[in-house]
């Protein structure tokens, strides 16, 4: 869930005045109970990483059952270990420590040195690159032990295995991180040059350029190259012909069979790339690899990069306005906040920011997800609604115009064997027993799916569609409404906000 933990890693980097420990006292306690924390979650971790080395040893036929238990684990830890850092950083006094050891001396008092707010979250740095080395001998023993392909697809040595975890880690969670602590920093070190017109000029502008040029970094920071001439890339590019998609490459991310993804970076098609994964491109047959690019493909043409790019903007532009509101509120009303309040006051924002991700960004995520459904089912249908097969006569619209059970139903495979390689997810949502383990199941599968909607449910919709052929333009109609309604809705809000709190205050504040 890279978007959640970027909030949280983001509400760990805010200039708070972190408490002192509530248990004991001084550096020695915050030190001695954070690493004692630390070392119980990686415990778990290596507990975990022997009961699946241990199972598949002795009864490998028990693959399906470990790998869900293996996968539900694993989402239970991330929340335990959140929650971990969390105890470590206001109940052990983790934050108030790096705060008082790591500070520097300026022309006007001491402040915190350079990049110190990525100190507040080690704790969980060291919980992840840990689990990373501790879950290797799992994930090995599960990919030479997998019920699809051959069993001796070459897998990442162990320093290959954190490396690519490593990498993408950086580029999914890391950046927007490391770019809000540098803003810190400089506010820190050099204010003057913060607050001057230039230099918001200069933040504004990086951030369309740095969305603009982020297809040219992940080339080279995942290890991609160019997808091979062949059978495969000669059927792809057919594909994007008849659909009438423009792209720069496609690429090839070897993952030594860890993932099976396929996806596409780039909002122009200058520098607009498909990546495909080794292990998609393995277990998939062609026409269901067909269906999957067109799914991506759908993506494009429906606009939803740029939709989420407009849609978060003017989110998080709606909630400064909103928050600088209130602000002048308690100003005019002669509110005082309290002095152990003050030091909080950023974190709120920060909390109200991601829930507001989570909710109204995952309800909009899982409905443009199915609108990419219907496109990769559209993407490998012919013009009959009552096609009962396709043969090599078969001839497939331009545009992607035509939809027919057969194309839905190839799709549907293609999921349903993407849902297995990458640990059968969302298959527990499928349970219908009634029970506190089964309803936690559901939990967990619906948080691990927030932005795509679970697999079962992806399939359900799209298999209705064969008996209810009018329900797709219904749904159409509900997306564009809905797609409409937030962006004007949203802009609405703004422009009643700033014309609250005033425009010059408001840019400003920005």
């Amino acid at each position: 869930m890279p978007i959640l933990l970027v909030f949280a890693l983001l509400a760990t980097c805010l200039p708070l005045e972190w408490p002192a420990p509530l248990v004991g006292g001084g550096l020695a306690t915050a030190v001695n109970l954070t690493a004692i924390s630390v070392a119980l979650s990686l415990l778990l971790a290596l507990i975990v990483r022997l009961w699946v080395v241990r199972t598949l040893s002795r009864n490998p036929s028990r693959k399906m059952e470990v790998v869900q238990g293996y996968s539900r684990l694993r989402r239970i830890l991330f929340f335990l270990n959140l929650s971990l850092v969390a105890l470590c950083v206001l109940v052990f006094g983790w934050g108030w420590a790096t705060q008082q050891v790591l500070v520097m001396e300026t022309a006007d008092a001491l402040v915190l040195a350079p990049f110190a707010e990525l100190a507040v979250a080690l704790p969980y740095f060291l919980i992840l690159f840990g689990a990373w080395v501790i879950y290797y001998d799992a994930d090995y023993l599960l990919h030479r032990t997998t019920l699809l392909g051959p069993v001796d697809r070459p897998f990442w040595t162990r320093a290959g295995y954190f490396f690519s975890h490593l990498r993408q880690f950086l580029l999914l969670v890391m950046l927007p991180v490391l770019l809000f602590v540098t803003q810190q920093t400089l506010s820190r070190i050099a204010p003057e040059t913060t607050r001057s017109d230039w230099y918001r000029m200069a933040s504004v502008a990086a951030v369309p350029l740095l969305v603009l040029v982020m297809p040219l970094l992940i080339k080279p920071l995942l290890g991609l190259g160019t997808l091979p001439a062949g059978l495969v890339r000669d059927r792809l590019e057919m594909l994007a012909k008849r659909l009438h998609f423009r792209y720069s490459d496609f690429l090839l991310w070897p993952t030594h069979g860890a993932s099976a993804y396929a996806m596409i970076v780039g909002l122009i098609p200058q520098v607009r790339y498909v990546i495909f994964t080794d292990r998609i491109l393995d277990d998939l047959p062609m026409n269901e690899l067909e269906a999957v690019f067109g799914h991506e493909v759908g993506h494009a043409k429906h606009g939803h990069i740029w939709l989420y790019a407009v849609f978060l903007t003017l989110s998080m532009t709606v909630l400064a306005a909103l928050l600088l509101l209130i602000g002048q509120q308690l100003d005019a009303a002669g509110v005082e906040v309290p002095k152990w309040a003050e030091g909080w006051l950023a974190l709120p924002p920060v909390i109200l920011a991601g829930s507001y991700v989570f909710l109204v960004f995952g309800f909009l995520s899982r409905r443009c997800e199915r609108q990419a459904d219907v496109y990769g089912c559209r993407a490998v249908s012919c013009v009959d609604p009552a096609c009962r097969g396709h043969d090599l006569s078969t001839v497939y619209p331009e545009r992607a115009s035509g939809l027919c059970p057969t194309g839905i139903r190839t799709f549907v495979r293609a999921l349903e064997r993407v849902g297995i390689a990458m640990d059968f997810r969302g298959s527990d949502t499928a349970n219908s027993q009634r029970s506190v383990g089964s309803l936690f199941r559901r939990l967990f599968g619906w948080l691990k799916a927030w932005q795509h909607s679970t697999m079962p449910r992806r399939i359900e919709f799209l298999l209705s569609l064969i008996d209810e052929p009018g329900k797709e333009q219904r749904f159409q109609r509900r997306v564009t409404l809905l797609r409409w309604g937030l962006i004007i809705g949203l802009v609405v809000v703004l422009l009643g906000l700033g014309q609250a709190v005033g425009w010059q205050d408001f840019l400003q504040a920005m």
